[in-house]
């Protein structure tokens, strides 16, 4: 009867694999995202493509109280379409865009055995420097700036840890060179609208057909976030003081400046700041940020928390910087659906048939 016992106690104690843990997923065939962002000031986009009307209302001031609002829709799918593909994305009334938007296939390159071979024979050695700052304060932090020379760069000399703050997780969209079937708005149909109305809301009902995609319908009750005000102001030190208002859904903010000028003869300096604790170049923190990886890099004080409001560019930085563009990005909340809902049964295989994203920014910028 001991042995018995023994046997039962230890018996309990083997570790047994978690249901949920071994049900079998099957990932979706049709992929379909929608990238919002929200444009005020005269900006780089990071996210979505700006028609030439927004290109031009942003660098007039914008448009519905001096912003812009974007949209970028990507479908993507492993389904063979039925002739040639066609899709269409139908919209809620209050997008005021009509009753839907085409997604386009992009058409297929052509490629050309008499382009092969057309290099140039002859290069020219690079000029010039770029000086890199970080950090929020009036004065830059010892060691700065880390100074990197074009010409060592072109002979493979890159310094060391010029990329070591580089830990984004880049969300990478649905494109026509990562899916057999693709399509996207805006695009060159011209029967279509190409741009966002300043009054457009994404809240209601939407659905996404065609014939090589499932229907994806779903709501959305997140709208574009609301506009970012940046303001500047020139301290006694000689640095800048960035100020900024908090849109409802912000999940962090990151800040940089590009600027510079050409010295004769010695090519141009390039000068380039960011608001992160930790030396960053030209990162992905400009485009959509997740917000479980934004509060991520917030905790590493690589993105700046969204109750943040103010930042410093450093008086050494200005001073580099004979001309330059300021931009701030303040990421927002993200929707994700997948369809079917996963069983409840782990012995079910959950096989999913599409999966949507929708994600938000606000982003404004200007001449410092």
């Amino acid at each position: 009867m001991r042995f018995f016992h023994l046997f039962l106690l230890a018996a309990a104690a083997i570790p047994v694999t978690s249901a949920a843990q071994t049900q079998k997923v099957a990932p979706p065939k049709t992929v379909y995202w929608m990238s919002a962002a929200t444009q005020s000031g005269f900006g780089l986009p990071g996210g979505g493509k700006p028609s030439t009307g927004d290109i031009m209302r942003m660098a007039m001031g914008g448009g519905g109280g001096g912003a812009t609002k974007l949209l970028q829709l990507d479908l993507g799918s492993k389904l063979t379409p039925t002739g040639a593909p066609m899709a269409s994305h139908a919209i809620p009334p209050g997008m005021a865009m009509g009753a839907a938007l085409p997604l386009k296939s992009p058409e297929k390159q052509v490629y050309r055995e008499d382009r092969v071979g057309e290099e140039p024979t002859e290069f020219e050695r690079p000029k010039g420097k770029l000086l890199l700052f970080w950090g929020c304060g009036e004065t830059a932090r010892p060691g700065q700036p880390v100074v990197i020379d074009f010409a060592k760069v072109a002979e493979g000399q890159i310094p060391p840890g010029l990329f070591a703050g580089e830990r984004v997780r880049i969300q990478h969209p649905p494109s026509a060179s990562t899916w057999p079937a693709f399509g996207e708005w805006p695009n060159n149909d011209r029967k279509a609208p190409q741009s966002v109305p300043a009054g457009a809301s994404l809240i209601g009902a939407h659905k996404v057909s065609g014939n090589y995609t499932p229907d994806i319908a779903f709501t959305l009750s997140q709208d574009w976030m609301q506009p970012v005000r940046l303001d500047q102001k020139k301290l006694p030190s000689g640095a800048v003081q960035l100020g900024w208002n908090v849109a409802p859904g912000a999940t962090a903010h990151f800040a940089q400046m590009m600027g510079g000028g050409e010295k004769q003869g010695d090519g141009p300096t390039v000068v380039f700041w960011s608001s992160s604790e930790t030396q960053t170049f030209v990162s992905g923190m400009t485009d959509f940020v997740a917000p479980a990886e934004a509060q991520r890099l917030v905790a590493k004080k690589q993105m700046m928390p969204p109750a943040q409001t103010s930042c410093a560019i450093p008086k050494e930085a200005i001073a580099a910087a004979q001309g330059a563009i300021v931009s701030l990005v303040s990421h927002g909340p993200e929707v994700n659906m997948i369809y079917p809902p996963r069983p409840t049964d782990p012995k079910t295989p959950w096989v999913q048939e599409w999966a949507m994203k929708a994600r938000f920014a606000s982003r404004t910028g200007g001449l410092l």
